[in-house]
């Protein structure tokens, strides 16, 4: 974008000198254009500051410019200037995305002003949109990526392709937090600034689905009475997610593949090639193989998607993330509907933690925001315990949550827990020999396991100790991130005192 550019979209040749003059008088460079035809190609080439755009052009309403022109970027200041007074497509322009609007004739200097209003509160737009995008992505990728080894992995690869243009197919069973992956992806490419569209496969019909994603000219169809540009061009410059892809009828999917090998396409009705200069990634929560062996999924296409393939985990497979995830989801949804911040019972945690959640992050997220909104955890406790009744819980993997032998002892009345048994072990090696409890009758694995966390808090500790509990300096000495280390601060009953 050229921060001194001005195009002027306007067929009234009095009116395009007069503004070349006063615009160019002030240090601006000003691109002329007549049409709408005229302006679009001006657009692509100039990548200006500041659009002026008279509604009532040669071929159409400049009104129609409104979202190509904003596809490359949402805050470019749009100015709509015209000599008649049309309320309705004055309405319409506002509605689309322009900036302000002016109606000739008017002095020079309010022209000016205008100009300069719009492109300081776009500039402020940008300022604040940057600031969010710094401080939202560290809360999100943290909870995103958790604190389980099989996320970490995950993170790994899509560090590796971040940077790429390389088609992403992303799979994982519905609630898994395909989208969260793909947006993470846009957030770290180099794409990060342009437009993130996503469009559902499964949400349309076929016809539908076809304009949706690549547009249509005016009279391509009875009711096309003008044009519309689809989602290809929308994301120009950015990201397209086409969640779950497997429901894309076989016919489209033949338009997509042409779109991948050519990276262009045409509208429905269109005679000219569109360049469709945009990143595509894929998700999906079925078999795309098997589909393919089945012949419901073409195989060229699978090929062409499946360059890198990202396989989210299920939630009961990184049980570590639930913690996380339910401070989460108890901080935003408390804030969102008002209710003082409410903590989860070890009793409800238990639960969560033993729970098989094939509805994934999606389910816990529901279940959090019902405890949020009734205030109580009585319902959701009896509801987990007909769960139980029922056989819907799953075993707990060595990797996460709790262990075996604690998850048994929480179980049982306190009356018929095993005795503990100390336990003297050497810290540090000064000699000092201090006692933990460990059940007895349990495994040399448990045994290494409470060993192991009883290290981890030593160590936690003297971190905290050395930066006089600075935490987000702890964490980086720790190499964890911030949320992780709130969490095994409270976990391991650490405090300042």
């Amino acid at each position: 974008m050229n921060n001194n550019t001005v195009l002027l979209v306007d067929d009234d040749p009095v009116f395009n000198q007069f503004t070349r003059n006063l615009l160019t008088d002030k240090g601006m460079q000003v691109v002329s254009a007549f049409s709408k035809a005229e302006g679009l190609e001006a657009f692509e080439k100039s990548r200006p500051a500041c659009v002026i755009l008279d509604i009532f052009l040669p071929d159409g309403s400049g009104v129609d410019l409104i979202k190509p022109m904003r596809a490359s970027g949402s805050n470019l200041p749009i100015v709509m200037v015209s000599g008649q007074g049309d309320v309705d497509e004055v309405v319409r322009a506002m509605k689309d995305g322009a900036s302000d609007y002016l109606k000739k004739p008017f002095h020079g200097e309010e022209l000016f002003l205008k100009i300069q209003m719009v492109m300081d509160t776009s500039q402020a737009k940008c300022e604040l949109e940057e600031l969010r995008t710094k401080v939202r992505p560290e809360e999100e990728y943290n909870l995103l990526f958790g604190m389980s080894d099989r996320m970490s992995k995950v993170q790994a690869v899509l560090d590796q392709v971040a940077g790429t243009d390389i088609t992403v197919l992303i799979t994982g069973e519905s609630g898994t937090g395909k989208e969260l992956v793909a947006k993470a992806l846009h957030k770290a490419s180099d794409r990060a600034t342009a437009p993130f569209v996503k469009v559902n496969c499964a949400a349309l019909p076929r016809e539908l689905l076809e304009s949706e994603l690549f547009g249509f000219e005016k009279g391509a169809f009875t009711g096309a009475h003008r044009r519309k540009y689809g989602r290809f061009e929308m994301a120009q410059n950015g990201t397209i997610l086409l969640d779950e892809i497997s429901e894309m009828h076989m016919d489209l999917q033949s338009k997509l593949l042409h779109v991948l090998q050519e990276k262009q396409f045409f509208r429905i009705g269109g005679e000219r090639d569109v360049k469709a200069n945009c990143r595509i990634l894929c998700a999906t929560n079925r078999n795309l193989e098997k589909m393919v062996e089945e012949g419901r999924f073409r195989r060229d296409l699978f090929y062409r998607i499946n360059v890198v393939n990202i396989l989210v985990p299920p939630l009961r497979e990184r049980k570590d993330d639930i913690p996380l995830l339910v401070d989460y989801f108890v901080g935003r949804y408390s804030q969102m509907y008002n209710r003082e911040v409410a903590k989860a019972s070890p009793k409800l945690m238990e639960m969560f933690l033993n729970y098989s959640w094939p509805g994934n992050v999606r389910e816990l997220e529901n279940n959090v925001k019902r405890f949020i909104i009734l205030g109580s955890e009585s319902q959701l406790i009896a509801e987990f315990n007909r769960k139980r009744e029922n056989g819907q819980y799953s075993a707990i993997p060595d990797d996460g949550g709790l262990s075996e032998a604690e998850t048994t002892v929480a179980r049982q009345p306190k009356a018929a827990r095993p005795a503990a048994t100390k336990v003297t072990t050497n810290s540090g090696g000064n000699g000092t020999e201090q006692e933990s409890d460990i059940p007895e009758k349990t495994t040399l694995k448990e045994v290494a396991k409470f060993a192991q966390r009883k290290a981890e808090r030593e160590l936690i500790e003297r971190v905290l100790q050395h930066t006089r509990w600075n935490r987000r300096k702890a964490a980086q000495i720790l190499d964890i991130s911030y949320k992780a280390l709130l969490y095994k601060i409270k976990e391991c009953g650490l405090s300042m005192e």
